[in-house]
Order: structure tokens, then sequence, then C-alpha cells
């Protein structure tokens, strides 16, 4: 008898029950269940490199618009153009703003859209997460509602709450579309004076952080939307705007490890399908690159030490932090090396995607890898069935 386990539940289903084992290796190939990730193997197999680099891209209606251009993130509607774009270069996710957003028949219209027009279905994501980021709940055409900030489901101190939240927000975006939400945020508010995170984060006490950062990730999760854990390695500290430029971070990484990790190892815990990391400069570990762009901070603290396996997302490249410091093209190929799996929003699309494969032909990028990285996102659209696998 085969149980599944989950990261947040009691075991799900009862798939096979064989009286003799023995028996199994007598059974007709045809009888032969194929596991979920044997499909998976050979769907990677179906796909060229051109489709396993595509995947590993998080994009905005602008990239899509106008791949070749430093982008805008405006449009309610699928163009012809941006069609082409999909089927040429085939992301892995879009991501929604608030420029896409109008009403609920035009967004549901829109993500429908979105999927139609991709070989292998796609991440459709938005920022909701309640409070001042909010793009669908604060919206005036949106039907959904606003779940309110973090900082004051963390002060009841109940986890159920937490709960209740990720699951309201997981039933409200499915229905317009959506299957990811960038939520929740798993920075512990350190610094009172951090205006970047602020009401934001659930709480300065990490215990509690972490439990109510599992608690949401479990309601988002068990109702059929991907939680996007973020931001590693922990944001709540810093007083400046990443958006703007970087920041550094000047904590050790011994209390690094007893506070601000302790969240995401929670979120480790329950099997979020995906942590996003920041543009932080830690200096105790590498003073030289921010955290996006660092193989210390994501193979060696995020992938290794705290031992995940799930997807792990840069955060937007269109914040100043790569900007001004970095050629597009350059970060998008240090970033993989890192260790990311997915880019999230890059400036320069085309010119991303053409220096990641061509990182890849010349050998600087293991093919390897990149099978690696597109099998966790394979894996994490499966387990939330975006991924219908036969």
């Amino acid at each position: 008898m085969l149980l599944f386990l989950t990261g947040c539940g009691q075991p799900e289903a009862v798939t096979v029950t064989v009286t003799d084992t023995a028996e199994m290796q007598f059974l007709p190939e045809r009888f032969v269940i194929p596991t979920q990730e044997q499909l998976l193997e050979e769907y990677l197999e179906t796909m060229t490199l051109e489709e396993k680099v595509g995947q590993l891209f998080y994009v905005t209606m602008g990239n899509l618009s106008q791949p070749s251009l430093e982008t805008s993130n405006s449009g309610l509607t699928v163009t012809d153009a941006e069609i082409a774009t999909i089927q040429k270069f085939q992301p892995g996710g879009v991501i929604l703003m608030g420029g896409n957003i109008q009403s609920d028949a035009q967004v549901q219209e829109l993500t429908a859209a979105l999927q139609q027009n991709s070989r292998t279905p796609m991440f459709i994501g938005v920022d909701e997460e309640g409070g001042i980021v909010s793009r669908l709940g604060s919206a005036e055409g949106i039907s959904m509602g606003n779940v309110g900030t973090m900082q004051s489901i963390g002060a009841t101190g109940d986890e159920a709450k937490a709960y209740e939240t990720g699951a309201t927000l997981a039933n409200d975006l499915s229905a317009l579309g959506f299957n990811m939400d960038f939520a929740p945020v798993a920075d512990v508010l350190t610094n009172p004076n951090n205006y970047e995170i602020g009401s934001r984060s659930f709480g300065s006490d990490s215990n509690q952080v972490s439990t109510m950062v599992a608690s949401e990730i479990c309601g988002l999760q068990e109702n059929g939307v991907s939680a996007v854990t973020k931001h590693f390695p922990g944001h709540g500290g810093v007083i400046g705007n990443s958006h703007e430029n970087l920041q550094y971070v000047d904590t050790t990484l011994d209390v690094l490890r007893q506070q601000e990790f302790q969240p995401f190892q929670s979120a480790i815990e329950v099997k979020t399908d995906a942590i996003l990391v920041s543009h932080l400069v830690l200096r105790s570990v590498d003073a030289e690159n921010p955290s996006t762009l660092s193989e210390s901070v994501v193979t060696g603290l995020l992938r290794e030490e705290l031992g995940y396996d799930g997807v792990i997302m840069t955060d937007s490249f269109q914040m100043g932090s790569i900007t001004e410091n970095y050629g597009q093209s350059e970060a998008a190929v240090t970033s993989i090396q890192a260790g990311c799996d997915m880019i999230l929003m890059p400036m320069e699309y085309e010119a991303c995607y053409q220096g990641v494969l061509q990182a890849v032909q010349d050998g600087r990028i293991s093919e390897e890898q990149i099978n690696a990285s597109c099998m966790r996102i394979l894996r994490a659209k499966a387990e939330r069935g975006i991924l219908i696998l036969e």
C-alpha cells in the first residue's frame, strides 16, 4: 500500500494496493503505474534546450509585448505579438501587475488566453500579500477583498488566521485564473525603521513569524495555489530600499541562522513551492555580490545548508539593485550559475534569455543544471495540478 504525504496535512490518498508485492514482477508492463517523477522525466525528455531555458523566466506582459526592449508592464489583453513571444520563448511564468488588472472578467480572459498559447502550462502569478501590497484586493474593478496586513494577523498570535488568510487568497485567486501567489512574506521585522517591509511582516518574533508563514503556505497550497515565500535571506533588518539600489546586511551568519532563517526553514518543512531570493548583500557571506547572484547564498545556504530542493526564484530584475549595477544578460547568467531556477521580471527579456542559452551552449552553465532547474519547476506545476501528466 502506497501513501502520498503532503508537507501540511495528513495522507491524501491510497493509490495502489497489492496483496503480494512479489507478484508485481510478473505484472504485464501495461499494468505498471509510472510514478510522477518518471512522468516528469519523460516530459522533460520531450523538451528542447530552448524550451527548457524558457522555463527559467518569469516575465511580465511588457516582456511579452517588447522582448527586445526595456519593458513596461501595461496591457489588459493578449495581443498577437505577445502570443508570438510566448510561442517563441515558452516562459515558465507570467506575473500580472496593477496595469494588467481592470475587472474580474478581464483578468479571467487574460489569464486564460496566456495559458492557451503555451505548450507547457505556465505559472500565472501576482503580488497579493494583503495590506499595502494587494494588486487585486485594492483594485476598484475586482470583487475579491484585501485580506489586510500580515502585521495585524501576526498580532493575534492565531496561526489558524494565517491559514484562513492563505485559503481565502487561494480561492479568490484561483477564480481569476491565478495559480501562484508571491506570498507569504517571511521577513522578521528586526528593525522597526524598516519601511520597505514594515506591516508586510507577521512581526518581530522569529518563532511567531515561522508559525504564521508555515500556516499561510498550507492555506495557499492545500487550496491549489503555489506559495512564493520571500525574501530570503531576510529583509526585515534593512532600512533602505532594494528597489532603488543595493542594500547591505552586516548581521553575522550566526544571528541570521538563529533569527532570519527560521521562517524560511519552516516554509521548507511544509514544502513551499518556491522561495524568492532578494538582492541584499550579506557582508558576512559574500560581500561582493547581491544574494541573487551569489553561489554562497543561493547554493551554499539555501540549497545545501537549509536543504531546500524546491524552486528558487530571483527578486525582480527591474529593481535598481540590478539595473544600476549590472548588465541584464550578465546578471541573468550569474544568477543561474549561483543556483537560481527562475529569473523574475527581466528588464531586457530577449537579451537575458539569449545570454543564458549561449552560456549553456558555451559550457559556462551545464545542461544538467538546466535540467535540474526545469525539473523543479515542472514538479511544482504538477503538484498544484497546473501541469497534468498522463
